[in-house]
């Protein structure tokens, strides 16, 4: 950019001058809330989403593991969280999740799933005529890279010409998880009630 073009943006400009005076607010997030992002555009946030017979991770979800193939998912029933860990193809309760490999470019696929699904559904008192969506949050484990998803924090769908979205009833009175409470909330530990869900 020219400089006359610099001067032009600043020539009915008022110079803000420095006033010591005008301290910087000291704040205290006690009371604040951090905003869930389901309250906000997140098509392209790595997300799962469950029907009463499969399942699917979105593309944004496999772009965070570059190159893998095969997953297992774990199941925190009283947390009621899911985690995703890559693993190898041969590793006990593997699942595909992608397609293609190797050479060829990944892709998401359906894994199909009744049994699980049903499982998960009753957990929840989900449903099974409508669809959820759950965004996920990196997550570590001993420097294992995780991905992890609140099976509370979810999206439902309801299936129609025009496909609308709603979120959960308790919502509507706050905005999201209390400051001193969110980094806890994200915490987990593989080794406190997790369990490894078998190909059903």
């Amino acid at each position: 950019m020219e400089t006359k073009e610099i001067e032009h943006y600043f020539a009915d400009s008022t110079i803000l001058q420095e006033n010591p005076e005008e301290a910087e607010e000291l704040v205290n997030l006690a009371g604040y809330q951090v905003t869930k992002a389901e309250l906000f555009a997140h098509t392209r946030e790595p997300a799962i989403t469950i029907w009463d017979s499969r399942i699917k991770f979105n593309m944004a979800c496999l772009r965070r593991f570059p190159g893998v193939t095969h997953i297992q998912i774990l199941i925190h029933p009283e947390q009621k969280r899911l985690i995703i860990r890559p693993c190898d193809p041969d590793a006990p309760d593997s699942l595909r999740w992608a397609r293609g490999g190797g050479e060829k470019e990944l892709s998401n696929r359906d894994l199909l799933c009744k049994i699980f699904a049903a499982k998960v559904f009753d957990l929840m008192g989900w449903n099974p005529q409508y669809r959820y969506k759950m965004m996920g949050k990196p997550a570590v484990c001993d420097s294992e890279m995780l991905y992890l998803f609140k099976l509370t924090d979810f999206e439902l769908f309801v299936n129609g010409k025009k496909s609308k979205s709603y979120l959960p009833e308790d919502w509507r009175n706050y905005f999201g998880t209390p400051v001193d409470e969110h980094e806890d909330s994200y915490k987990i530990n593989l080794a406190d009630g997790y369990i490894t869900t078998n190909k059903t």
